[in-house]
């Protein structure tokens, strides 16, 4: 899976701003993680309005997280950066008309973007953060959220049987 620029550059920004843990300004930002400044403040604004960053004025502001790092995820930076993912969760709710054929791949599409939420809502930017320090215990770390997340959804459609 590709992810969008404007996603890419978004989480480059909340990591970087997690990494910190201070106020920091947009122009060390996009300095140091490569990325447009005029876009990046776009983007600023999409994460603001989203609660996940603060911005303060002034000749010493900058952005910085609203949260703790523990307590953003990475489902909820994605969601704030790409309308297509929201695009995605509107689409499962809406009317279910059509052949039974149809409604079988919609169902089947639906628990393809369940798992996918449920893992993405399973990562925090602290997670995150902690896995790019070591590539090797990040990728069995994300590996194992996966397994975590496929499990827990399984209980909970064996429980609805």
């Amino acid at each position: 899976m590709q992810l969008k620029a404007s996603t890419d550059y978004g989480l480059r920004a909340v990591l970087y701003l997690a990494a910190q843990g201070q106020t920091c300004s947009s122009k060390d930002i996009a300095q140091d993680m490569s990325i447009p400044r005029d876009y990046l403040i776009q983007l600023a604004q999409l994460l603001r309005n989203a609660g996940i960053i603060e911005a303060r004025p002034g000749k010493h502001g900058g952005y910085r997280l609203a949260k703790e790092p523990s307590k953003i995820t990475l489902l909820q930076v994605v969601n704030a950066l790409d309308d297509d993912a929201k695009d995605t969760t509107r689409a499962r709710r809406k009317d279910r008309a059509g052949a039974p054929m149809v409604q079988g791949i919609k169902r089947a599409y639906d628990l393809v973007l369940d798992g996918y939420d449920a893992y993405f809502d399973s990562i925090t930017l602290e997670m995150l953060l902690d896995c790019s320090r070591d590539e090797k215990m990040g990728k069995e770390f994300l590996a194992g959220r996966l397994i975590a997340e496929s499990q827990r959804l399984l209980a909970e459609a064996a429980a609805a049987a």
